[in-house]
């Protein structure tokens, strides 16, 4: 069995068909799914399907460029309001740094706090936390270490970075999460971390329908391509695909402190 620990099935790729999709899905053996929030309204949206669906569950969190027409008091009032409304709910995010040449990004400073907002949240409800991060390692780190004493936890979501990352981060107990980014060329730092990753510290992902597989870019990626991840990293860390689906299994329900449906 395999979960596809972080998709954004509301996006409006997937409208029209996602009762397709998770039907594709689950007869090539991914049976359970995490949906992600990423501003006020998606996280309503995430809610929704979760509610709708016995083997999905969602996160709720703010995206470092998202909902910058509100104060962060509005935006913690509104998350602390989702947690309370459904058992579906399993983590905050995806939040962090993502510092890019993007038009109209929120300040970095401003990330920064957002960030932190969302952290002390998932410090006070006892569940994980979803980290996005786009050339923030330091920040991050730094960041991370804050809370550190606080049992924070959580996942470095669609990881890029190297080893030396990588480690500081497991230090703080922290898991880490592959994407198809791991089929990608001149990924070698990356595949150096899936390497020496611990068995029982990685996740896989899709963050569908962003990064497709390798022979499939350009087009719309799918939760069902989770399969081509793990296959790339059990080729990856020697072990057979069974092997690493079943850790990648294991390690999202013990992070995420779900019962899987097993369909």
């Amino acid at each position: 069995m395999l979960i596809d620990s972080h998709c954004h099935l509301t996006h409006e790729f997937y409208e029209n068909n996602l009762e397709e999709l998770i039907k594709d899905s689950i007869e090539l053996g991914i049976s359970n799914f995490i949906t992600i929030g990423t501003s006020v309204l998606e996280n309503q949206k995430v809610i929704q399907v979760s509610e709708n669906y016995e083997n999905i569950f969602c996160t709720v969190g703010i995206y470092p460029h998202e909902n910058q027409e509100l104060t962060f008091d509005n935006l913690k009032k509104s998350l602390e309001e989702n947690i309370n409304s459904s058992k579906k709910i399993v983590g905050i995010g995806e939040c962090g740094i993502d510092i890019t040449n993007r038009d109209s990004q929120r300040k970095l400073e401003d990330q920064k706090s957002l960030f932190e907002m969302q952290l002390s949240l998932a410090v006070k409800y006892g569940i994980p936390v979803t980290v996005h991060n786009r050339n923030g390692d330091e920040i991050i780190l730094n960041i991370l270490k804050k809370y550190s004493s606080n049992n924070l936890r959580g996942v470095i979501h669609c990881f890029d970075s190297n080893w030396s990352f990588a480690k500081n981060v497991l230090d703080l107990g922290f898991y880490i999460s592959f994407s198809n980014m791991v089929t990608y060329p001149k990924k070698d730092a990356l595949l150096e971390v899936v390497k020496n990753v611990p068995k029982d510290r990685f996740l896989i992902e899709t963050d569908s329908p962003y990064l497709p597989p390798q022979s499939m870019r350009g087009e719309i990626n799918y939760p069902k391509y989770v399969k081509i991840v793990a296959e790339k990293v059990a080729q990856i860390k020697q072990k057979t695909f069974n092997e690493v689906s079943e850790l990648s299994f294991k390690n999202t329900c013990s992070l995420f402190n779900i019962c899987c449906q097993n369909l």
